[in-house]
């Protein structure tokens, strides 16, 4: 199983460090996971080598972590936390999977919390991309939302019509209700 992490590159769901230090970077990145793809952090491995340095006192640093996410995640998140013996060496391995979030750091607050993942990199998410995990959250999709400032006079149905003809389907009343068009 290590072998096959250490034959990836860091990336959207992979991220290697070389201790539990900092822990508030770890947070982050495991809310980051959460946020977007899910994701496996390997702790005792040099990033940029991918030497494995090992950890320490695994068991010691395995309650950390588990202490850190409990008390530092919101909502409750609970990644899989496991140690690996390697070559005589212990590494951590935490298992993120992607969740309903959004999820946030506790000390930071639900609006400047939220971290997403983007390339190997953790990233603040903005009011937009909070907006998109809380509707995915409630399984709505942006394309699906209302357009308020819009009102049935505004829509094209002669165009909309032929759209829909092109594939062989009619805009009868009972689909246009359905698309949220109105009669």
């Amino acid at each position: 199983m290590i072998e096959a992490y250490l034959a990836r590159d860091e990336g959207k769901a992979l991220e290697f460090k070389e201790n539990t230090r900092p822990l508030d970077h770890i947070v982050r990145t495991v809310v980051a996971f959460a946020n977007t793809a899910g994701g496996t952090l390997v702790i005792g491995v040099r990033d940029r080598t991918k030497e494995v340095v090992a950890v320490a006192d695994p068991l010691r640093e395995e309650e950390r972590l588990a202490n850190a996410f409990a008390d530092n995640i919101r909502p409750l998140l609970v990644p899989d936390i496991q140690i690996h013996s390697w070559r005589d060496r212990e590494l951590i391995v935490v298992s993120v999977p992607h969740m309903v979030g959004p999820y946030y750091v506790r000390a930071e607050g639900p609006e400047a919390g939220v971290y997403i993942r983007l390339g190997s990199t953790n990233r603040r998410a903005g009011p937009e991309m909070i907006a998109e995990i809380q509707r995915l959250a409630r399984n709505i999709f942006f394309d699906e939302q209302p357009c308020t400032e819009m009102n049935s006079e505004g829509i094209d149905f002669r165009a909309a019509s032929e759209l829909f003809a092109a594939v062989s389907r009619p805009l009868s009343p009972p689909q246009r209700r359905s698309l949220g068009l109105g009669l």
